[in-house]
């Protein structure tokens, strides 16, 4: 087997836009693992999520990568490394948020902090455990795994930081406007020190400690797997995968993937809505 290790992105790539699974990709996922392949998800989602969706996958035993490398989790679900943002930096973030009017929360484990409930965090629970009732996911099963999950609304965030000290992993920023470019260049100019990646078009932000990407975390994995890159393949659609994609022995784009992704990617797939991730799979992996 020329490539012995996937890492598959979820949102955009093994989830299609109704947040569910083709039953067509996990089928190509077995088959896949079937012949010796190993099946890593590396995600922006929490933990929880991204476990609950890898058992509804069949893949429990395989590591998983959370909140772009932050996380990652042992093949027993267990937080082998963790990085957190330093209090310096995440201070320096906050004020700047303060000050250009943006809205930004935080992730402490797979709890959400945010400054007031609004449109983009009142269903994160819901969103960040999809059912997946088309992809076997089962009722009573997803209804007790958000019942983990917990929102959290922090009124002083500089007080909740120096009395709790939490763990914060990762950072998600919002906008309605087109502010975020402009956010992105000051943040830079201030010399934050931290890992600055976005959706399409500066929907939003997804951020990490300094040096945490999905690349870093995955570069990790395969050391500790014995898995030489050039034998590993990864498969995305957004900016915060274009690392890992460049990264790896086959980079796989998917097929709604911004172009310039595309252009990162060694091959380009189907969309998501399209059974892209099994297509790549039987065409590049399965030989």
């Amino acid at each position: 087997m020329k490539y012995r290790l996937l890492a598959t992105d979820l949102d955009g790539t093994l989830l299609n836009d109704q947040k569910e699974i083709d039953m067509e990709t996990i089928e190509a996922i077995h088959e896949y693992r079937k012949r010796g392949g190993k099946v890593v998800i590396c995600s922006g989602r929490s933990p929880l999520s991204t476990q609950w969706i890898a058992r509804t996958l069949g893949l429990s035993g395989e590591p998983i990568i959370a909140y772009n490398g932050a996380i990652l989790l042992d093949k027993n679900g267990g937080i082998r490394e963790q990085s957190v943002f330093p209090y310096e930096p995440l201070m320096s973030f906050w004020e700047l948020c303060e000050t250009e009017g943006i809205y930004a929360h935080f992730y402490e484990g797979d709890t959400l902090l945010v400054p007031k409930v609004n449109k983009w965090n009142e269903h994160w629970i819901e969103n960040n455990i999809p059912t997946l009732e088309k992809s076997g996911g089962e009722r009573h099963q997803y209804k007790s795994v958000r019942e983990k999950c917990q929102v959290k609304v922090v009124d002083d965030f500089y007080r909740y930081l120096k009395e709790q000290e939490p763990s914060i992993t990762k950072i998600a920023v919002f906008d309605d406007g087109n502010k975020l470019p402009e956010f992105t260049r000051k943040l830079k100019e201030q010399a934050v020190d931290m890992e600055i990646s976005s959706s399409f078009n500066f929907i939003n932000l997804e951020i990490t400690p300094s040096g945490v990407t999905k690349a870093s975390a995955l570069i990790k994995l395969t050391k500790q797997l014995g898995i030489p890159l050039s034998q590993t393949a990864a498969i995305g659609d957004n900016f915060n995968d274009a690392l890992m994609l460049s990264a790896v022995g086959l980079g796989i784009a998917m097929g709604n993937a911004p172009e310039k992704v595309r252009q990162l990617a060694d091959q380009v797939t189907g969309n998501n809505n399209e059974a892209g991730v099994a297509k790549a799979i039987r065409r590049y992996l399965l030989e």
